[in-house]
């Protein structure tokens, strides 16, 4: 129905990590979806094979784009929305690396993109950005980073990025807004020209400061791509996807907004879907 309306170049995506984080869930038919903690206690045949079957389904309902795997490093065991869930594959930097890596395998072989989230580290955080503001600045660990400086090279691969505050990289901005965050430390420091996606600009971390259709254009000022409103967290009557759009249009040069269409395109290739 979606590439019926949108035509074949819908790019059309998932949620699916696993375990709590799972749209295709067991419970509605699909294959069952490990966690990330559950995955990572698993040896690597059976890592291979679990993660085989999800990518394969993903590929047989016709997603283009799943936002995962997350690679966060699970430093505060409390964390309610990290590890509390389940979400990390573990403490170190190299457990992380050698799950995802895993994932990205099979997702690419099954011609599906992948997404590195919640960049720059969202495993130090005391609180849920779903909720309001989450600031890392003291807890926060420059090995999070790692994770992405050995697998964003990767082809077939987008990164995400959270809305937590780090005052010492943004004194105002969280981080999916941030130019210093985005195009400084992401595109420029770590050099990835891939595509970057927000985390969902309906969490209250930015909703409660921005609308949708600010929100949007900030995210692209700050180096992002695709913009992403869950549009489950506010209520709303209205999708605001026609407002974004607009604004968009209104307050991006078109050479800026083909940047990320190229981008977009190249990460299509990457999977074969060109």
């Amino acid at each position: 129905h979606i590439r019926d309306r949108l035509g074949p170049d819908a790019w059309i995506s998932v949620d699916q990590e696993g375990g709590e984080v799972a749209r295709l869930n067991d419970r509605r038919g699909f294959n069952p979806c490990l966690s990330a903690a559950g995955f990572a206690v698993l040896d690597a045949q059976a890592q291979e094979e679990a993660d085989r079957a999800q990518a394969s389904q993903l590929a047989e309902f016709g997603f283009d784009l799943n936002f995962a795997p997350c690679v966060d490093l699970a430093l505060d065991p409390a964390n309610p929305i990290i590890a509390r869930l389940g979400r990390a594959f573990g403490l170190s930097a190299a457990e992380v690396i050698d799950a995802a890596t895993i994932v990205l395998d099979a997702h690419v072989e099954a011609g599906i993109a992948s997404c590195l989230k919640h960049f720059p580290g969202h495993g130090s955080s005391a609180a849920d950005t779903h909720l309001g503001a989450a600031d890392v600045t003291t807890t926060w660990r420059d090995e999070e980073l790692d994770p992405y400086r050995k697998l964003a090279v990767r082809k077939g691969v987008a990164v995400m990025v959270a809305h937590v505050m780090h005052r010492n990289m943004d004194r105002e901005l969280p981080a999916s807004l941030s130019v210093q965050v985005i195009d400084g430390l992401l595109r420029q420091n770590l050099r990835f020209d891939g595509v970057v996606v927000t985390d969902s600009i309906d969490m209250k971390a930015g909703a409660d400061r921005w609308s949708p259709e600010e929100a949007a254009v900030m995210a692209i000022r700050a180096g992002a791509d695709l913009v992403i409103d869950g549009f489950n967290l506010v209520h709303r009557r209205e999708h605001p996807a026609r407002a974004m759009v607009a604004a968009l249009r209104s307050s991006i040069p078109d050479e800026r907004l083909q940047q990320s269409l190229e981008r977009i395109d190249r990460l299509r290739a990457e999977i074969g879907r060109i």
